[in-house]
Protein backbone atom coordinates (compact mmCIF):
# COMPACT_ATOMS: atom_id res chain seq x y z
CA UNK A 1 0.00 0.00 0.00
CA UNK A 2 1.62 3.29 -0.89
CA UNK A 3 1.06 5.99 1.79
CA UNK A 4 1.39 9.45 1.72
CA UNK A 5 3.34 10.72 4.65
CA UNK A 6 5.72 9.01 7.67
CA UNK A 7 5.09 10.49 10.67
CA UNK A 8 6.05 9.40 14.39
CA UNK A 9 4.90 10.78 17.77
CA UNK A 10 8.67 13.15 18.21
CA UNK A 11 7.56 14.29 14.66
CA UNK A 12 4.05 15.01 15.45
CA UNK A 13 4.87 16.40 19.06
CA UNK A 14 8.05 18.75 17.13
CA UNK A 15 5.42 20.01 14.87
CA UNK A 16 2.85 20.69 17.09
CA UNK A 17 5.55 22.76 19.16
CA UNK A 18 6.99 24.56 15.72
CA UNK A 19 6.01 23.41 11.98
CA UNK A 20 9.73 25.16 11.37
CA UNK A 21 11.76 23.29 13.84
CA UNK A 22 9.89 20.55 12.15
CA UNK A 23 11.01 21.93 8.61
CA UNK A 24 14.42 21.57 9.67
CA UNK A 25 14.22 18.50 11.62
CA UNK A 26 12.70 16.42 9.52
CA UNK A 27 12.53 17.89 6.02
CA UNK A 28 15.91 18.97 5.52
CA UNK A 29 17.37 16.82 8.62
CA UNK A 30 20.02 19.06 10.06
CA UNK A 31 21.92 18.09 13.32
CA UNK A 32 23.20 21.61 13.78
CA UNK A 33 23.46 22.25 17.54
CA UNK A 34 22.63 19.10 18.36
CA UNK A 35 24.10 17.89 21.60
CA UNK A 36 23.96 14.01 21.83
CA UNK A 37 24.56 14.29 25.82
CA UNK A 38 21.49 15.45 26.39
CA UNK A 39 19.44 12.02 25.93
CA UNK A 40 22.80 10.04 26.82
CA UNK A 41 21.91 8.23 30.00
CA UNK A 42 18.65 7.58 28.52
CA UNK A 43 19.31 6.18 25.61
CA UNK A 44 22.44 3.98 27.24
CA UNK A 45 19.81 2.80 29.79
CA UNK A 46 17.46 1.73 26.99
CA UNK A 47 20.26 -0.15 25.66
CA UNK A 48 21.33 -2.43 28.43
CA UNK A 49 17.48 -2.97 29.74
CA UNK A 50 16.67 -3.77 25.66
CA UNK A 51 19.49 -6.56 25.81
CA UNK A 52 17.96 -7.54 29.45
CA UNK A 53 15.07 -8.75 28.27
CA UNK A 54 15.78 -9.81 24.48
CA UNK A 55 18.33 -11.87 25.92
CA UNK A 56 16.09 -12.62 28.77
CA UNK A 57 18.16 -12.14 31.16
CA UNK A 58 16.08 -11.93 34.03
CA UNK A 59 16.11 -16.02 33.94
CA UNK A 60 19.25 -16.09 34.73
CA UNK A 61 21.63 -16.74 38.04
CA UNK A 62 22.48 -13.42 38.77
CA UNK A 63 20.16 -10.65 36.42
CA UNK A 64 21.71 -7.68 38.21
CA UNK A 65 25.43 -8.87 37.65
CA UNK A 66 24.60 -9.58 34.07
CA UNK A 67 22.91 -6.42 33.31
CA UNK A 68 25.79 -4.64 34.94
CA UNK A 69 28.36 -6.29 32.58
CA UNK A 70 26.10 -4.90 29.56
CA UNK A 71 27.09 -1.27 30.72
CA UNK A 72 30.26 -0.68 29.02
CA UNK A 73 29.40 -2.63 25.59
CA UNK A 74 26.00 -0.58 25.84
CA UNK A 75 27.68 2.80 26.11
CA UNK A 76 30.01 2.01 22.94
CA UNK A 77 27.51 1.19 20.88
CA UNK A 78 25.29 4.63 21.82
CA UNK A 79 28.54 6.27 21.63
CA UNK A 80 28.95 5.08 17.68
CA UNK A 81 25.43 5.81 16.94
CA UNK A 82 25.58 9.34 18.12
CA UNK A 83 29.02 9.82 16.58
CA UNK A 84 30.08 10.83 20.20
CA UNK A 85 33.93 10.84 20.80
CA UNK A 86 34.54 9.80 24.32
CA UNK A 87 38.03 11.56 24.38
CA UNK A 88 36.06 14.78 23.71
CA UNK A 89 34.47 14.92 27.61
CA UNK A 90 36.20 12.70 29.94
CA UNK A 91 34.44 14.21 32.47
CA UNK A 92 31.00 13.64 31.31
CA UNK A 93 31.44 9.83 30.35
CA UNK A 94 33.29 9.35 33.97
CA UNK A 95 29.61 10.97 35.31
CA UNK A 96 27.66 8.96 32.69
CA UNK A 97 29.35 5.53 33.85
CA UNK A 98 28.90 6.20 37.69
CA UNK A 99 25.09 7.37 36.90
CA UNK A 100 24.64 3.80 34.83
CA UNK A 101 26.47 2.03 37.71
CA UNK A 102 24.15 3.42 40.30
CA UNK A 103 20.31 3.35 38.24
CA UNK A 104 20.75 0.01 36.41
CA UNK A 105 21.04 -2.18 39.48
CA UNK A 106 18.25 -0.37 40.83
CA UNK A 107 16.40 -0.55 37.13
CA UNK A 108 16.65 -4.56 37.69
CA UNK A 109 14.71 -4.38 41.02
CA UNK A 110 11.90 -1.98 39.95
CA UNK A 111 11.50 -4.55 37.22
CA UNK A 112 11.51 -7.37 39.95
CA UNK A 113 9.08 -5.69 42.53
CA UNK A 114 6.64 -4.24 39.81
CA UNK A 115 6.49 -7.75 37.96
CA UNK A 116 7.46 -6.08 34.68
CA UNK A 117 8.28 -8.92 33.30
CA UNK A 118 6.70 -11.94 31.33
CA UNK A 119 7.37 -14.78 29.06
CA UNK A 120 6.49 -12.61 26.53
CA UNK A 121 8.07 -9.40 27.60
CA UNK A 122 9.74 -7.55 24.46
CA UNK A 123 12.15 -4.91 24.29
CA UNK A 124 11.75 -1.92 21.23
CA UNK A 125 8.50 -3.48 19.60
CA UNK A 126 7.64 -2.33 16.49
CA UNK A 127 4.55 -0.97 16.25
CA UNK A 128 4.90 0.30 12.79
CA UNK A 129 1.46 0.49 10.86
CA UNK A 130 -0.06 2.10 7.82
CA UNK A 131 -3.44 3.43 8.54
CA UNK A 132 -5.91 5.24 5.93
CA UNK A 133 -8.79 7.74 7.18
CA UNK A 134 -11.35 8.49 5.41
CA UNK A 135 -12.35 11.47 7.13
CA UNK A 136 -8.75 13.13 6.36
CA UNK A 137 -8.61 11.40 2.71
CA UNK A 138 -4.87 10.05 3.04
CA UNK A 139 -2.62 6.99 4.41
CA UNK A 140 0.09 7.42 7.03
CA UNK A 141 2.77 5.28 7.85
CA UNK A 142 2.86 5.88 11.82
CA UNK A 143 5.89 5.30 13.29
CA UNK A 144 7.41 4.43 16.83
CA UNK A 145 8.24 1.50 19.20
CA UNK A 146 7.62 1.13 23.07
CA UNK A 147 10.64 0.66 24.94
CA UNK A 148 9.02 -2.69 26.00
CA UNK A 149 5.63 -4.63 25.59
CA UNK A 150 4.32 -7.35 28.66
CA UNK A 151 1.91 -9.90 27.46
CA UNK A 152 -0.10 -10.77 30.88
CA UNK A 153 -2.41 -13.04 29.48
CA UNK A 154 -4.13 -13.92 25.99
CA UNK A 155 -5.16 -9.91 25.49
CA UNK A 156 -3.87 -8.38 28.55
CA UNK A 157 -0.79 -6.09 26.97
CA UNK A 158 1.50 -3.53 29.28
CA UNK A 159 3.16 -0.78 27.28
CA UNK A 160 6.11 1.12 29.04
CA UNK A 161 8.51 3.44 27.73
CA UNK A 162 11.37 3.93 30.13
CA UNK A 163 12.48 7.85 31.16
CA UNK A 164 16.13 8.53 32.27
CA UNK A 165 15.18 12.39 33.02
CA UNK A 166 17.00 13.60 36.67
CA UNK A 167 13.67 15.81 36.36
CA UNK A 168 10.81 12.91 37.35
CA UNK A 169 7.59 14.52 35.85
CA UNK A 170 9.15 16.82 33.47
CA UNK A 171 9.38 14.98 30.67
CA UNK A 172 6.12 12.72 30.40
CA UNK A 173 3.73 13.11 28.23
CA UNK A 174 1.03 10.85 28.46
CA UNK A 175 0.34 11.16 24.99
CA UNK A 176 3.35 9.70 23.63
CA UNK A 177 2.17 6.14 25.19
CA UNK A 178 -1.30 7.28 23.65
CA UNK A 179 0.54 7.45 20.40
CA UNK A 180 1.80 3.65 21.29
CA UNK A 181 -1.43 2.48 22.42
CA UNK A 182 -3.24 3.82 18.52
CA UNK A 183 -0.94 1.80 17.00
CA UNK A 184 -0.71 -1.43 19.18
CA UNK A 185 -5.06 -1.48 17.90
CA UNK A 186 -4.60 -0.68 14.30
CA UNK A 187 -1.94 -3.05 14.46
CA UNK A 188 -2.87 -6.51 16.58
CA UNK A 189 -6.60 -5.08 17.60
CA UNK A 190 -6.18 -5.03 20.90
CA UNK A 191 -6.23 -2.10 22.86
CA UNK A 192 -3.12 -2.18 25.73
CA UNK A 193 -4.58 -2.69 29.06
CA UNK A 194 -1.97 -0.57 31.02
CA UNK A 195 0.15 2.38 29.62
CA UNK A 196 3.20 3.47 32.04
CA UNK A 197 6.50 5.16 32.38
CA UNK A 198 8.83 3.61 33.83
CA UNK A 199 11.70 6.40 36.21
CA UNK A 200 14.96 4.86 36.42
CA UNK A 201 16.91 7.94 38.24
CA UNK A 202 13.76 7.48 40.91
CA UNK A 203 13.75 3.41 42.09
CA UNK A 204 11.52 4.76 44.83
CA UNK A 205 8.73 5.71 42.75
CA UNK A 206 9.32 4.54 39.97
CA UNK A 207 6.36 3.57 37.90
CA UNK A 208 3.34 6.20 36.43
CA UNK A 209 0.24 5.02 34.81
CA UNK A 210 -1.67 6.59 32.55
CA UNK A 211 -5.45 6.51 31.94
CA UNK A 212 -7.38 6.40 28.60
CA UNK A 213 -9.93 5.53 26.75
CA UNK A 214 -11.37 4.90 23.55
CA UNK A 215 -12.29 8.63 22.96
CA UNK A 216 -8.31 9.49 23.74
CA UNK A 217 -7.24 6.98 21.01
CA UNK A 218 -10.17 8.67 18.50
CA UNK A 219 -8.75 12.06 19.42
CA UNK A 220 -4.81 10.64 19.06
CA UNK A 221 -5.18 9.81 15.89
CA UNK A 222 -7.23 12.87 14.43
CA UNK A 223 -4.24 14.79 16.04
CA UNK A 224 -2.05 12.91 14.10
CA UNK A 225 -3.65 13.10 10.43
CA UNK A 226 -4.12 16.73 11.28
CA UNK A 227 -1.20 17.53 11.19
CA UNK A 228 0.02 15.47 8.66
CA UNK A 229 -2.08 17.31 6.73
CA UNK A 230 -0.74 20.58 7.46
CA UNK A 231 2.97 18.85 7.11
CA UNK A 232 1.59 17.62 3.20
CA UNK A 233 0.37 21.21 1.95
CA UNK A 234 3.96 22.07 3.90
CA UNK A 235 2.83 24.66 6.15
CA UNK A 236 5.92 25.32 7.92
CA UNK A 237 5.71 28.81 9.75
CA UNK A 238 6.77 29.19 13.04
CA UNK A 239 5.03 29.86 15.92
CA UNK A 240 7.51 31.66 18.79
CA UNK A 241 6.84 30.50 22.23
CA UNK A 242 8.89 29.78 25.40
CA UNK A 243 10.17 26.69 23.09
CA UNK A 244 12.78 29.10 21.34
CA UNK A 245 15.67 29.05 24.25
CA UNK A 246 15.90 25.42 23.33
CA UNK A 247 15.63 25.05 19.51
CA UNK A 248 18.75 23.38 17.59
CA UNK A 249 17.66 26.26 15.08
CA UNK A 250 17.11 29.57 16.89
CA UNK A 251 20.36 31.54 14.82
CA UNK A 252 18.54 30.44 11.93
CA UNK A 253 14.82 31.77 12.90
CA UNK A 254 14.77 35.43 12.92
CA UNK A 255 11.07 35.27 14.50
CA UNK A 256 12.30 33.19 17.47
CA UNK A 257 15.32 35.21 17.95
CA UNK A 258 12.76 38.75 18.08
CA UNK A 259 10.53 36.25 20.29
CA UNK A 260 13.27 36.03 23.13
CA UNK A 261 14.33 39.25 22.84
CA UNK A 262 10.92 40.90 23.45
CA UNK A 263 10.23 37.94 26.08
CA UNK A 264 13.41 39.21 27.98
CA UNK A 265 12.52 42.96 27.96
CA UNK A 266 8.94 41.69 29.53
CA UNK A 267 9.33 39.19 32.28
CA UNK A 268 13.21 40.46 33.20
CA UNK A 269 15.09 38.13 32.12
CA UNK A 270 13.33 34.83 33.00
CA UNK A 271 13.64 32.07 30.94
CA UNK A 272 9.77 30.80 30.41
CA UNK A 273 9.09 27.18 30.61
CA UNK A 274 7.02 25.09 28.67
CA UNK A 275 5.26 21.94 28.86
CA UNK A 276 7.06 20.73 25.72
CA UNK A 277 10.38 19.25 26.15
CA UNK A 278 12.17 17.17 23.27
CA UNK A 279 15.02 15.97 25.94
CA UNK A 280 14.01 12.12 26.32
CA UNK A 281 11.50 11.47 23.12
Amino acid sequence: MAYDLYLSYSGRKTYQICPLRYHFSYILKDKTGRDPRRAMLGNVIGKVFEWFYDRRVWGTVDPTFTAVSYIDDATRVIFEQEKFDAASDPAFCSLLRQDLLKYVPEGVEVIRNHELISTNSQAELNLEVEYTSAKHGMTLKIGGRTDFSHLKGDKTVWLMDGKASKHREKYVDAEQLIWYAVQHYLKYHVAPVRLGFIFWCFPEDPIKWISYDNNAIRASLDRTFEVAKKIQLKQFDPTPSGECHKCDFLNKCEEGQRHLAKRKVETGGRIESSIFDLESV
